[in-house]
């Protein structure tokens, strides 16, 4: 990242940041009884994280575009914006709706489809048709179609996955900011500046969530891992896309069987990392 980009990222940092904190200040206040979730020390919280995700990334947004109208210089990052707003919007509404469900039977793509074909709409096949559309809309920047067939599977594949780490306080938001700090640091200037409100979004609710004063949920793990899934489709090049598209798609469906929660508990160096902030 360059100093100039670092100076278009101020703006929709701190926008998104700000406007995190309110939005999920106002979720807790009037959050429905049905958001809210046993966590696994078995206390009763909120699953309204999301709203800061969502609400964080379109202040980002608005900043970054207010900015480029009243400062001369290339407006980097319109682009990248335009694509993170919209998977961020599609993947919060479906994992929204899967959220106010509840827990459902059907776990896994296996159960989804299954649950398909004896004519039930459940929220988690919701978020596969979103991941979807979410990655079709992302794939069309770009080139040639093997590039789209891999944005396409990054962003789906990655955004289940953090669905899935959304298990225990902090455990997505350290492994996002895992991703998010090289991509934004070495990846291409239009992701890091476009994705600086989705990344203020993120540092103002990581203390709510290791505190477990609220969680992630669906709607707030499924738009960072999309994010996250984009940053790579566009920030890695052949053959390291096609590899990130294998390693994620194999931990998802490794998934399907394995628990990862159990294989950090059981890893001490990971178990360490996992309850570092946490109570």
């Amino acid at each position: 990242m360059t100093d100039d980009v670092g100076a278009w990222v101020v703006a929709p940092f701190v926008a998104g940041f700000v406007a995190s904190l309110l939005a999920v200040r106002v979720a807790l206040a009037s959050a429905p009884r049905s958001l809210v979730r046993i966590n696994v020390n078995q206390r009763e919280v909120p699953v309204v994280l999301g709203f800061g995700v969502l609400f964080g990334s379109i202040a980002g947004s608005f900043a970054l575009v207010f900015s480029i109208s009243v400062t001369e210089g290339a407006p980097v990052g319109r682009v990248g914006t335009t694509l993170v707003i919209v998977v961020v919007t599609l993947m919060f509404a479906a994992g929204l709706f899967d959220d106010r469900r509840g827990d459902e039977q059907a776990r896994g793509f296996r159960g989804h489809m299954t649950s398909m074909g004896g004519g039930a709409l459940t929220g988690g096949l919701v978020k596969i048709i979103a991941g979807g559309l979410a990655g079709a809309v992302a794939a069309i920047p770009a080139d040639g179609l093997g590039h789209k067939v891999e944005v396409f599977l990054l962003v789906g594949l990655t955004a289940n996955l953090f669905n899935l780490l959304d298990r225990a306080p902090g455990r997505a938001l350290k492994v996002a900011f895992l991703f998010f700090v090289p991509l934004m640091v070495f990846g291409p200037a239009g992701f890091a500046v476009g994705t600086a409100g989705v990344v203020g979004a993120l540092v103002a609710v990581t203390a709510v969530d290791l505190r477990e004063g609220a969680m992630l949920g669906d709607a707030g793990a499924n738009p960072i891992g999309a994010v996250v899934g984009l940053g790579l489709a566009y920030s890695l090049d052949e053959p390291f896309r096609l590899l990130a598209v294998l390693v994620i798609g194999a931990l998802n469906v490794v998934s399907e069987k394995v628990s990862f929660s159990r294989v950090i508990d059981t890893t001490p160096w990971l178990k360490a990392v996992d309850r570092i902030g946490r109570k």
